[in-house]
């Protein structure tokens, strides 16, 4: 796991229920410099999460008494990884990935894409530069792997 270092933490009360705690932590977080586009359930992360760069809003359940939320700031040291993309002979990337691309990008992952296409093995690539969060950018990775 990641090394992290909290650097706040709120409680919300538990008149926000599941369906409503992402776009609260999207709101929170704008409202006190911690701006994030998006927050969803990551089951590994055990709660909602919201991620940006250098940092990410963490709520998490609490027991039924007293309810609510336990909400954390915690900061990272973002990681950076080159993905090769597969590209079709007109030099294009499939288009569903192209759109997963724009979704992690909400989510929090930095993208920036190559404009070198070369041939390994007679396969086309072009290399994806990918800055955040490992958890992001692993089921980003997974995510290609399993469109190859």
């Amino acid at each position: 796991m990641v090394e992290t270092e909290v650097l706040t933490t709120t409680d919300f009360p538990s008149i926000i229920h599941q369906n409503e705690i992402s776009d609260e932590l999207v709101k929170w977080g704008n409202e006190n410099n911690y701006p994030i586009k998006k927050a969803k359930l990551v089951n590994k992360l055990n709660g909602y999460v919201g991620f940006s760069e250098g940092f990410f809003i963490a709520a998490r359940q609490k027991p039924p008494v007293p309810g609510g939320w336990t909400v954390t700031v915690e900061k990272f040291q973002p990681e950076t990884r080159i993905i090769p993309l597969n590209v079709n002979k007109q030099g294009e990337i499939n288009r569903f990935v192209k759109k997963m691309i724009e979704q992690y990008a909400l989510d929090g992952l930095k993208m920036e894409l190559s404009d070198k296409i070369y041939d390994s093995y007679g396969t086309r690539l072009q290399d994806l530069t990918v800055t955040g969060h490992p958890f992001l950018i692993s089921q980003f990775e997974d995510f290609i792997e399993n469109m190859r």
